[in-house]
């Protein structure tokens, strides 16, 4: 358990020669408004960041590479898991761990109930938390704390946005605009407070000289195509229109090739199987004995996916409902061209016949087309690859995307203890809802828990 620290806030400016001790945070002259002080923290901001379960997604991506890219100076990231389920792949808690996180998984053996005391345990010891996926035990855990720190939620769904109460919550931050608009709905007095901070990739991890080893890996050479698709299997990403679209690319074009990058989804483990047999039935994997006679394979769950990137030629992305794909952004940084449906965050990704090839949801008839598209002009998808790359390295880099996390960390901080000294935060609240108080109650809040 982190030792808990207390921030002082100086009230008068009489005391800026004193020197600081740890946890300080003292007022400064704003020459803007020298009524109105300005704040500086003087030591390294705790934050904990609290996830309903920690699988391979775009969330748990962008807490791995902010915790990477801030300062260890300025800031110590911890992050507390609150459900597992079995089968639930265990990458991000290593990968959070190699980089010195704390991750705590006490919680896994907890009831809900048990959780929501824990949480309240545990949160005062920070200065700041981070609450992603909608995860529906922190709010129960602040309604017991009589000076909670300043709540962030984070969501990267529009259900997710859409749901619980917000009366604590100081930001809200959607991975889209969808999704920023959707929290700024349930926060009506106040809706400049949900904001839109974009999924980050670090471009450090995507070096095209991995492309021959990646490719050798597969027994492919320089000149095979490979069209790839990345994600969970899940049913909402329609990982059977990039089937079925390879299948109608094969019959014209049996020189291609097909990857799925990803595993099973926990919640629906007989998705998976359910793409195995169709690739079979379509004849696209490998005859027992001749290995080299297929043309799609499954490689699962991987932890090193831009690596992987750098031996495609294209990505598939054809989910509905989803929030920013992150995919779609790590391909940007790999310079390949995306195939894409239209949804909330890739319509901000990409541009029809900029940085990118849009089709209409479930139609592997397009997506098939678009394929043979690029497979006839692999100029044209050279271009859009380049084109996706520049839009990464401008407005979804860790260089682009970090600084506005440390902008609102400081933001809210600094807005939490102007409060303590001039309190006016409870004018701006909505008012209190019921919030739920048992893990049935949850279930109807959060479908995705399904207790």
């Amino acid at each position: 358990m982190p030792e808990q620290r207390v921030f002082i806030a100086q009230t008068t400016f009489a005391t800026r020669s004193k020197s600081r001790i740890e946890g300080e945070l003292l007022p400064k002259t704003n020459f803007l408004n020298p009524l109105q002080p300005k704040w500086e923290f003087s030591v390294r901001r705790r934050i904990l960041f609290v996830f309903a379960w920690l699988v391979v997604g775009g969330e748990e991506t962008e807490v791995r590479l902010l915790t990477k890219n801030l300062n260890p100076a300025n800031y110590q990231v911890d992050v507390v898991a609150c459900f597992r389920k079995p089968g639930m792949p265990e990458q991000t808690h290593h990968q959070l761990e190699a980089l010195g996180v704390n991750v705590d998984k006490t919680p896994y053996t907890l009831s809900f109930e048990q959780t929501v005391d824990y949480l309240a345990n545990k949160i005062p010891n920070y200065d700041l938390v981070v609450a992603c996926q909608a995860v529906p035990d922190v709010y129960p855990a602040y309604e017991r704390l009589s000076t909670p720190p300043p709540l962030i939620e984070h969501g990267g769904l529009v259900c997710e946005a859409a749901q619980g109460p917000k009366h604590f919550t100081a930001r809200y931050v959607g991975v889209c605009q969808s999704i920023r608009q959707a929290a700024a709905n349930r926060m009506a007095h106040r809706a400049h407070h949900a904001i839109a901070i974009p999924s980050m990739v670090d471009l450090s991890e995507f070096n095209p000289e991995h492309r021959t080893d990646v490719r050798a890996s597969w027994g492919l050479d320089e000149t095979t195509p490979v069209f790839g698709w990345v994600g969970r299997l899940d049913r909402k990403k329609r990982v059977e229109d990039f089937i079925y679209a390879a299948a109608a690319v094969h019959e014209q074009h049996p020189q291609a090739h097909f990857v799925i990058i990803g595993g099973p989804d926990a919640f629906m483990p007989e998705y998976a199987d359910e793409l195995q047999t169709l690739a079979r039935n379509l004849n696209l994997l490998s005859t027992p004995g001749l290995e080299e006679d297929g043309v799609l394979r499954f490689v699962g769950d991987r932890p090193d996916v831009p690596r992987l990137l750098t031996g495609l030629d294209a990505l598939v992305w054809l989910s509905r409902d989803e929030g920013m794909p992150h995919v779609i952004s790590e391909a940007g940084a790999a310079s390949l061209p995306v195939i894409a449906t239209c949804d909330n965050g890739s319509q901000e990704q990409i541009t029809h016949n900029e940085t990118g090839l849009f089709v209409p949801h479930q139609s592997p008839h397009e997506v098939a087309e678009a394929m043979k598209l690029l497979l006839r002009r692999p100029d044209l998808g050279r271009e859009l690859g380049s084109n996706l790359r520049k839009k990464v390295e401008a407005l979804y880099s860790v260089q682009a995307v970090v600084p506005q996390w440390e902008k609102l960390f400081n933001e809210v901080l600094t807005e939490h203890y102007q409060e303590k000294q001039f309190p006016l935060r409870a004018s701006l609240l909505q008012p209190s809802p019921k919030f739920v108080t048992s893990a049935h109650d949850v279930s109807s809040l959060n479908p995705k828990f399904g207790w």
